[in-house]
């Protein structure tokens, strides 16, 4: 009995120890956006950097949008709190050389991005001539 009396606080401690004790996941969803030329959808060019990137819909909630311009690689990086299938769009203007003269291409790319709790996604976006 009194040996009984001994291990009953220690299955208590025990029981409250994996009571009050949680683990923390990481639910941040972060997504990485690389950015690359193409020509005919098949190929994956150079990567086309100062792109302005949009993440949703003007109609989604605050929370499932965000936007920014890709770095000197072609590469845009957020976080999202929630996981969710999102839309990507894409678009730049940039200068060419045709015939000697100097003209604007306006370059557009579509994508959708689905967002994973504590994993970094990563999608590319082909850029199209328009």
């Amino acid at each position: 009995m009194k040996r009984l009396l001994q291990i009953i606080p220690l299955i208590a401690t025990i029981a409250l120890l994996f009571l009050f004790t949680t683990c923390e996941k990481d639910t941040t969803c972060k997504a990485r956006i690389i950015c690359r030329y193409t020509t005919t959808g098949l190929d994956t060019l150079d990567v086309v950097d100062s792109v302005f990137v949009v993440f949703g819909k003007p109609t989604f909630a605050e929370f499932a949008q965000d936007s920014g311009i890709t770095n000197i690689n072609g590469e845009y990086e957020t976080s999202f709190k929630y996981e969710a299938l999102l839309d990507i769009n894409a678009y730049v203007t940039k200068k060419d050389s045709v015939d000697g003269f100097e003209v604007e291409i306006d370059y557009v790319g579509k994508n959708e991005i689905k967002l994973v709790p504590g994993e970094t996604v990563e999608k590319v976006v082909l850029m199209m001539p328009q």
